[in-house]
């Protein structure tokens, strides 16, 4: 009975924890080619970061954008990290001189093979929200994206906000194909977009001219949604082998006046392959295990107190 008693804890505790620890460990899964909590990351100039692999902050224009090292280089009042002390932060404080800020994982082909696997925590400020009424559209990362010259065929995920004077907000998940025609594939409408909270963007890429997949899931706190599943597009062009994913970006139309918009990232990692399925860290297989294990215990512990009772008696 004591036994039981301590599986069935232990079950309990460890669903409770999945449940409620919004960090993806994925650290021990196969797979895994990188991770950073930025820890020991810091700027090697204005446009990369020294973290162990090729990255790029493309700003399109000099002046109005820039990146740094959040509790090095710059402390944001009231703002705190995922993970630790350091985090990497982003903003756009001019659109007539810079026209966007991305951060690039580069030559993504010297990395993997031709699958993809990012899971980024990323953090929009509390009063996040669009300005312009006419251009009502902001990309917040490509899951991938072709080298030059033609930087094609490449997917984006678009915020939009129909009415910004509402707290409304839709998903667009959009490809453009190797001729460049723009598809939005689909569209999330009232969408509770995570504000003032970190959240976590995990997506997959299979890179095939025809026959390419896309996957996105958004986690928010202990809910992991899949968000967008798409197969048979062309999310490679064979004529370029440069590749490379964009984990956190700020783009919108040069009629919205705000500054500054800003973007936090933390705990990236990167894998070869799709991990197995986990909820908030916790392999699905050790889930369901310990609640077996648990249910297992209740059934052989009510059996013993029949038991006792029947040789016992009345």
């Amino acid at each position: 009975m004591v036994l039981a008693i301590l599986l069935l804890g232990v079950t309990l505790v460890s669903l409770v924890t999945a449940f409620n620890t919004p960090q993806v460990n994925a650290g021990t899964q196969p797979g895994l080619i990188y991770q950073t909590d930025f820890a020991t990351v810091t700027k090697q100039d204005a446009n990369r970061l020294n973290m162990g692999v090729s990255n790029w902050f493309e700003f399109g224009g000099d002046g109005g954008a820039a990146m740094w090292v959040e509790g090095l280089d710059r402390s944001t009042p009231g703002f705190t990290c995922h993970s630790g002390v350091r985090c990497v932060g982003m903003e756009l404080t001019n659109i007539n001189e810079s026209r966007r800020n991305e951060f690039n994982i580069m030559h993504l082909e010297n990395l993997v093979g031709n699958e993809l696997y990012v899971s980024v925590w990323l953090y929009l400020p509390a009063g996040w929200a669009l300005h312009s009424p006419s251009w009502n559209s902001y990309e917040i990362a490509n899951p991938y994206f072709t080298g030059g010259p033609t930087y094609l065929p490449y997917s984006a995920i678009h915020i939009t906000q129909s009415n910004i004077t509402k707290n409304k907000f839709n998903l667009d998940f959009d490809v453009r194909n190797d001729s460049g025609t723009l598809s939005t594939l689909k569209e999330i409408p009232n969408y509770p977009l995570p504000r003032g909270q970190w959240f976590n963007l995990q997506y997959y890429v299979y890179r095939h001219a025809t026959s390419g997949i896309v996957k996105v899931w958004i986690q928010n706190s202990a809910i992991r949604s899949l968000l967008w599943d798409a197969e048979n597009i062309s999310t490679s062009n064979p004529s370029v082998t440069e590749w490379f994913t964009t984990v956190a970006k700020i783009y919108y139309d040069s009629s919205d006046k705000f500054q500054p918009y800003r973007i936090w990232v933390d705990d990236l990692e990167i894998y070869g392959t799709q991990p197995q399925p986990s909820i908030s860290g916790f392999p699905v297989e050790s889930v369901l295990l310990g609640v077996i294990m648990g249910l297992g215990a209740l059934v052989v512990m009510r059996r013993g107190i029949a038991r006792k009772r029947h040789n016992d008696g009345p």
